[in-house]
């Protein structure tokens, strides 16, 4: 087929060369931001943010799209399925680094790194009573895809308890219980650390609204690698100011790149990476097996 390939997907000569070899003509488009030259002629795009950027005019012919984010809110979604469009995203590519990033965070939180990296940088030597070990807590993982198994993978060692709220309920080994996503005002007092592994829809938007995010536990801990609007921001300073939260590690924003002027930048509460936990050296290899395989299943 007519295939446009974006920067996003990073493709080297091999790459390109072994699409080719399914029988596929390749046009490259390296800038997703510049408009696409006859729309109409692709059959295929293999992209991220092309719609986001340009619109979906004049896609007349387009049967097949191969995102390269988890993600789908920057995909016209109703346009794409009136159309009877084949929609394959990135599913599990960034999950072991996410994962990764999120082990990180809670022990950096649990062990006051952010304090103690700032008296480190003030030359002061003072012993802490207050670090905390992860065995024993009650972890509670808001949304259950490859991330969220990733991440329930490599908690298992630490012998923390981990419940899952989710839209279907699953068996999973390194998980203690599921529960179906209208349980979350009676569980999310109970955890003393929660992560949010959902996707951002309608429905999602806010999950962690002012009401829920002040009842929270006292002291309890906060992860966010998902999406920022998951979260609304304004309550979440507020509980982090004012408690109930003990710490917050946010890698995703309501607003991205964040504001200079959000007040998260000064909490001292909190970790903050610009939406970075899904970097990893083995990502390409991963996106590239999933591209070749689903390109397979299409056909040419």
């Amino acid at each position: 087929m007519e295939l446009l390939i974006t920067g996003s997907l990073g493709a080297t000569e091999a790459d390109l060369e072994a699409i080719r070899a399914l029988g596929h003509h390749i046009t490259l488009h390296p800038d997703e931001r510049v408009p696409v030259t006859n729309p109409g002629q692709y059959e295929g795009i293999i992209g991220n943010s092309l719609f986001y950027y340009g619109g979906h005019e004049g896609y007349d012919n387009l049967r097949y799209l191969q995102i390269t984010s988890v993600g789908l809110d920057r995909v016209p979604l109703d346009w794409v399925r009136e159309r009877g469009i084949v929609l394959k995203n990135a599913e599990g590519v960034y999950a072991p680094p996410m994962a990764e990033w999120t082990i990180m965070r809670i022990l950096e939180l649990l062990k006051q790194v952010p304090r103690e990296m700032r008296r480190q940088l003030d030359g002061i030597y003072k012993k802490s009573w207050d670090w905390q070990e992860l065995e024993n807590r009650q972890i509670l993982m808001i949304g259950f895809g490859p991330y969220g198994k990733e991440i329930a993978r490599r908690l298992k060692p630490f012998g923390a308890s981990l419940w899952v709220a989710n839209r279907s309920l699953r068996e999973d080994p390194n998980v203690d219980a599921f529960y179906p996503l209208s349980d979350l005002p009676q569980l999310l007092p109970q955890a003393d650390i929660i992560i949010l592994a959902l996707a951002l829809s309608q429905e999602t938007r806010h999950i962690l609204d002012r009401q829920r995010l002040l009842s929270l536990k006292a002291g309890a801990l906060l992860i966010n690698g998902a999406r920022g609007a998951l979260i609304d921001e304004e309550a979440l300073i507020e509980a982090l100011k004012n408690g109930p939260l003990r710490g917050a590690a946010l890698d995703v924003f309501e607003t991205e790149p964040l504001p200079a002027d959000s007040p998260l930048w000064k909490l001292e509460n909190v970790l903050l990476s610009p939406h970075n936990s899904f970097v990893g050296q083995e990502n390409h290899r991963r996106m590239m097996e999933i591209v070749l395989r689903n390109l397979k299943e299409y056909g040419a």
